[in-house]
């Protein structure tokens, strides 16, 4: 049986989390399988790390095959080196360290890690170990990046003068025939109000508010939050516009007790939520839906379009 090796790759900071600037350390351990084996004969040794825009569920969207025919990953970060100029590892030695500085590519910017629909946000360090013989060993660990005090264009937000300010809402008939979602029956009667306390969002903080059932003659059976992640994709091929639910939580459960203040907060998911962004051709946005749900089929669906930010 030949022997074989194996490529460890382990970063210095527990969470793999990094943000703009921050510098990125670890090692990389090249392994021995055979104990005996005091030496190992290469042809190189070295590391790629990588940070890119990349497409996925094309072939499920003609439109987005369109639109994005000619194009590959648009890249956000690079930066490559290489551990050792020696032709040989020893078993004793067979350790090595990287440091680097997590820094846009060209005029590219930093984007938070992201996984949607259409668009992923992905970051990666590669290490690729080539023998004496021109056998090639691979291994790579994503690693994650935050945006911090960044707006959805990129620019630094001044906290001093940013303003997140509470949102009060009414829903009555009156108020939603016409500007909101609502299916309705002929003379409903319900009032609804609550506060949002901004929709401004810190990541950290998620999006909170209360609400209180005032008046509703139809008998209620849950009240939910849902998150909606809006993609954009828009170039002189086309636009490809597809907004998606990434999470639903039910802040009451049955018919509540009227005139009873329910407070509710939603945290945002790690992955599949980011800070607001635009850059070039995509974009990525956020709404939440306060839906309130009727045994008899009545429905109620407020929307609010928030920011989510890092501080």
């Amino acid at each position: 049986m030949s022997a074989q090796y194996i490529v460890a790759i382990k970063f210095d900071k527990a969470n793999n989390t990094y943000r703009l600037n921050d510098f990125i350390s670890g090692q990389v351990t090249i392994n021995f399988t055979d104990p005996n084996q005091k030496r190992l004969e290469i042809q190189s040794l070295k590391w790629r790390s990588e940070g890119a825009i990349s497409y996925q569920n094309k072939e499920s969207h003609k439109e987005l095959q369109k639109i994005m025919q000619n194009q590959g990953p648009q890249l956000l970060h690079l930066n490559q080196g290489e551990f050792t100029q020696e032709k040989y590892i020893l078993q004793e030695k067979n350790t090595f360290q990287f440091k680097y500085q997590l820094t846009p590519y060209a005029d590219s910017r930093i984007l938070e890690t992201y996984v949607g629909v259409y668009i992923a946000i992905a970051y990666e360090i590669q290490v690729d170990l080539t023998l004496s013989n021109g056998t090639l060993i691979q291994n790579k660990t994503p690693f994650y990046v935050q945006c911090v005090g960044i707006d959805r264009m990129g620019q630094q937000i001044n906290f001093r003068e940013l303003q997140q300010k509470a949102d009060q809402f009414l829903i009555t008939p009156d108020r939603l025939m016409g500007s909101q979602n609502i299916q309705n029956k002929q003379g409903a009667k319900f009032k609804i109000h609550g506060i949002i306390d901004s929709k401004i969002c810190q990541f950290q903080e998620g999006f909170n508010g209360n609400i209180n059932v005032e008046e509703c003659e139809s008998e209620i059976r849950t009240i939910d939050l849902q998150m909606i992640r809006v993609e954009k994709l828009e170039n002189k091929q086309g636009k490809v516009l597809e907004a998606t639910e990434i999470q639903l939580i039910q802040i009451v459960d049955g018919n509540i007790t009227r005139g009873i203040q329910v407070p509710f907060n939603m945290i945002f998911p790690k992955f599949f939520s980011c800070s607001n962004l635009q850059f070039k051709d995509y974009s990525v946005d956020f709404e939440v839906n306060l839906v309130v749900i009727m045994y008899d089929g009545f429905k109620i669906t407020l929307n609010f379009p928030i920011q989510i930010i890092r501080k």
